[in-house]
């Protein structure tokens, strides 16, 4: 089985090519607000140094979010084109998934900064066994208030929670203020990995998992400003 690997949903552009549980290639580039002109030729150019035909490919997974509006845009369209061109299937996975996937460590809480003391965040629990280790989601994303996660995990109290990506510095002061206990990821865990999602999506083609190209779409999680700004103007008409 090989598995292309497409996240644009950070400041990050991700690839990666994932054969049968060997990863082949990986980019993880910090790419900003051009996502739109590199992703294609990025594409191409992991196929031909890998000596890969796009043709061989037998699934794609992509990031859906939460994160960059416009990078979701493109990275989940570039991926249904694929489905659509080769006929193959596409699983779309969130980037808090791909986040807390990358970390050994029994309790995760995956962060994107959503502005305004805000975050995107979700809570796993990571239930290990001989041979894989397992995420089991706890609470699904949303955006909240970073002085309202201590309330969001006072089941968790007794539990030493590791925090990941943006904010975690900010996230670790509320949450040990109020008698938690933290641990921080390493920087290089706080972006989400290319190489992850690959994972992540062979493993949910194996099980026969997919999405509809014509269903799937980003989670953004809030609407975007511009259309905030349009409703407050002129409200829902």
């Amino acid at each position: 089985m090989l598995t292309l690997a497409i996240d644009t949903s950070t400041d990050n552009l991700g690839l990666a090519l994932m054969e049968s549980g060997q990863l082949r290639g990986e980019y993880n580039l910090s790419l900003k607000r051009q996502h739109s002109e590199k992703l294609l030729p990025l594409i191409e150019q992991i196929f031909e140094l890998l000596g890969i035909q796009p043709r061989e490919l037998n699934g794609v997974a992509v990031a859906t979010g939460p994160g960059s509006f416009t990078g979701l845009r493109i990275g989940i369209t570039t991926a249904k084109l694929l489905g659509r061109i080769f006929s193959i299937p596409v699983k779309g996975i969130s980037t808090l998934e791909i986040m807390a996937a990358g970390i050994a460590e029994p309790y995760l809480l995956p962060l994107i900064d959503a502005r305004r003391k805000r975050v995107y965040c979700s809570f796993y629990q990571n239930l290990r066994t001989a041979n894989d280790n397992f995420l089991k989601e706890i609470y699904q994303p949303t955006a909240i208030s970073i002085a309202e996660l201590p309330e969001l995990l006072s089941n968790y109290k007794e539990k030493e929670i590791t925090l990941i990506g943006e904010k975690k510095k900010e996230v670790r002061r509320v949450l040990e203020a109020n008698a938690f206990s933290t641990r921080l990821a390493e920087a290089e865990s706080d972006l989400p990995r290319a190489a992850v999602l690959a994972r992540l999506g062979e493993n949910y083609f194996k099980t026969g998992q997919r999405d509809d190209i014509y269903q799937l779409k980003p989670a953004y999680l809030k609407k975007p400003q511009a259309e905030i700004n349009w409703q407050q103007k002129y409200g829902n008409n």
